[in-house]
Formats: C-alpha cells, structure tokens, sequence
C-alpha cells in the first residue's frame, strides 16, 4: 500500500486500530482485510474529510458499509451481527453509524454490484476451502505439512464467534463447550470457561494455560523462541494471542509477578503491532515491580503512543529517577491525550465498579480502565501526588487564559 498523508496517520492509526478489535472478536480475517483497504482508500483519497468527525464514527462506519453489502446482518450468514450491536460495539449512535455508512459506500461506490468490495463465495465448503488457500499463499506454509489447522477447528471458530457475541455466560459456555466438543485445540472455548467465578484461582490458570498450548498446537510451534514470527501474523494466532493476555493477567493476580510480566513481554515480541494493547498494562506492571530499564526500554519503543497507560506511565518513569523537568512536559503531553485521568489519581473521582466499554481513546472510560489498573503505582508516594495536584492547578489557569 502507498504511504498515507503525515497529516492523518495518527487518525488512520487509532480507526485502523477500532477496526482489528472488533474484526478479533466478531468477524474474520477476510472481513478485516476489506474493511482495512476501505479505510486506507478514504486515507489516499479523502484526507480532509478523514480529519474530521470522530474515529469511532469513521470506524463503525467502515464496518457497517461493508457489512451492508456482505450481508453481514443477515442471521442466516456467517460471521452475523445486529446493525444495532456493532453501533454499540463502537459506543456510535444508530444514526451516526448509519450516516457514516452511506457517506463511505457514496465516496467509494461500494455496492453489491461492484465486485472489490465483495467477500469471496460464503458457501461453507468453498470457503473453508478458501480460507486455507489463503492461509497458504499468505504466510507462505503448506497446510499439509501444518495439518493441524483442520475443518473441525475452523468450525469450531465460527462457533466461538457467537459465543463471544452472547451477553448471557451460560450461554457462553454452552457454545465453548460445544466448540471442544468438535475441536479440542480451541483456545477460545478454555478462556470463556476459565472466567467460571466459581473456580479457584489454580483452576483458571490450568485451563488458561490449556488455551495457550491450544493455540501452539494449532500454529505448530513446539517452542516460542525458536518458531517463526510468519505464522503469528496469521488469523489463527489471534486466540493463542487471546489466551497468553488472560493467562498473564491471571498469573498477576495470583502474585505470580514476574511470569506475567514474562507472558506480556512474549506477547509484544510475537506481536508488534500489539493488537491487544497489552503495552499498556505491562508498563503498569515494570513500574509496580521497579524494573525501571525495562519500562525505559518499552516507552522508547512506543514513544509518543496515543494509549493513556504509556503516556501516563511515561510520566511516572521520568519523576521516579529524578528527570523532574521531562516528567513536565511529558505530564502535559499525557494531559491533551487524555485529561479524565488526573481526577481519577488525585481521587477526586471514583472509578466505576463496573468498567464502562472503551469506544474511544482520550475518553473518561479510557482513564478508568488505566487508572483501575495502575493507582497502586501512584499510591506509592504522596510527593508525586502532590506534584501531580500542582501540575493540575496549572493546567486549570492555562485554561483560563
């Protein structure tokens, strides 16, 4: 793909990135794909039109013009969703995403008559065919060497998909349970029955820890270190990727400190782009754990990332070892990105019990969901609070003027 305008890259990035999470969780990779050439030829050709508005609303629209012409709300086709629930998936109105919709498909010609925008053939057999021709030609694999990636498990995939989509847990888990019934390396199923509050902590960790070798399994990696980095690229990484996040987020509530952090670290090597956003939570983490050279180490990688956690966690590295004056500026930088954060560290603001869904970035449920997560961290010295509380004051009289 050509380069896109200096000028809308961070707005291409953050749609780009609306649009991979909710491909993960509720369509396939063939949808993603479509869905990512759509919003790259709205970033070559309508730049100025892409500056405006919100990401979410650009990002549900991409989806929903898409889906129209796929039929994608079809309950007789597969992947389904209600028109509504991907509205609320994004946090987007019915009109906006509707809106957004048209304003695409008008700017673009997407219809059902013009072929580019079309999935390939949605018979069952043809496109389970399909979809490992694809995974050959893509990654570069034989499918008969790497077997394991067989019917059984791309059915039971689709039928994850719906489980994913149900609100109710029981039904949850009667879809994993089905899942493992027809493929017992579904990585999926093992993290939805892994969130039983009814199981003890060793529990969970035993069937999280059956999830990631699952999803080995099927990518055919007997060892992390010496396997190639193509095959994570590939669709079917994403629920060892799934379940190696959970995993690591069990292990650190079981105090097993360090090998979370280890699972985190893994997860970035093998998955640069990070789509599960786990850079965040792992920089909470160095700092909990004072590994301050490795947390300097990750904020080079991400600098200037447009998630709260770094920026904030940023800010918190450079006060600790003494870097006042870069801790400043960096806490300013942090404070445009997303000002709802610093009610919530001077306690000035209570988080929710139950964590609003993030549907966009820079938002107050953004600020929950990191602040929820790294207050231990800031808890830890009354100096830097009073700081943040000075910094805070300043930030009030600039805004004044």
């Amino acid at each position: 793909m050509q380069n896109l305008p200096n000028s809308i890259v961070e707005k291409y990035d953050e749609i780009l990135e609306k649009i991979k999470v909710f491909s993960n969780k509720y369509l396939n990779e063939q949808y993603e794909k479509i869905c990512i050439k759509t919003l790259h030829n709205l970033g070559m050709n309508h730049e100025e039109l892409l500056k405006k508005g919100k990401s979410s609303s650009w990002a549900a629209g991409v989806v929903h013009a898409i889906g129209t012409v796929n039929n994608l709300f079809d309950a007789k086709e597969e992947p389904y969703i209600k028109a509504l629930d991907l509205y609320k998936a994004f946090g987007v109105s019915n009109s906006t995403g509707s809106t957004k919709s048209k304003e695409i498909r008008n700017l673009l010609n997407i219809s059902k008559d013009n072929r580019e925008w079309i999935l390939k053939s949605k018979d069952n057999t043809s496109n389970l065919n399909e979809e490992k021709e694809e995974c050959k030609k893509e990654n570069n694999i034989s499918l008969e060497e790497n077997n394991r990636i067989t019917d059984e498990f791309i059915k039971a995939q689709k039928i994850m998909r719906k489980a994913w989509m149900e609100k109710n847990f029981n039904k949850k888990v009667k879809f994993a349970k089905e899942a493992l019934g027809i493929c017992e390396y579904c990585s999926d199923a093992y993290i939805i029955l892994s969130k039983d509050i009814s199981l003890t902590n060793d529990e969970k960790k035993s069937l999280l820890e059956k999830a990631v070798d699952s999803g080995k399994y099927i990518l055919g990696v007997d060892d992390l270190k010496t396997a190639s980095k193509e095959c994570f690229n590939r669709s079917e990484a994403q629920p060892f990727f799934g379940a190696k996040y959970t995993l690591a987020i069990q292990l650190w509530k079981m105090n097993e400190r360090d090998a979370a952090i280890d699972n985190a670290f893994e997860i970035l090597e093998l998955n640069e782009k990070d789509n599960l956003m786990i850079r965040g939570l792992l920089s909470s983490w160095l700092l909990m754990e004072k590994r301050y050279n490795d947390a300097e180490k990750l904020f080079k990688k991400y600098d200037n990332d447009y998630l709260a956690a770094v920026s904030y966690n940023k800010v918190l590295l450079l006060y600790k070892t003494g870097k006042i004056k870069e801790a400043e500026d960096a806490i300013r930088k942090a404070y445009k990105k997303n000002p709802f954060v610093i009610p919530y560290i001077l306690k000035q603001k209570k988080i929710a019990k139950v964590l609003p869904r993030i549907s966009r970035f820079g938002s107050d449920a953004e600020a929950m969901h990191y602040v929820k997560y790294s207050l231990e961290v800031w808890n830890e010295s009354k100096e830097i609070i009073k700081w943040v509380k000075e910094m805070n004051i300043n930030f009030k009289i600039q805004s004044l003027h």
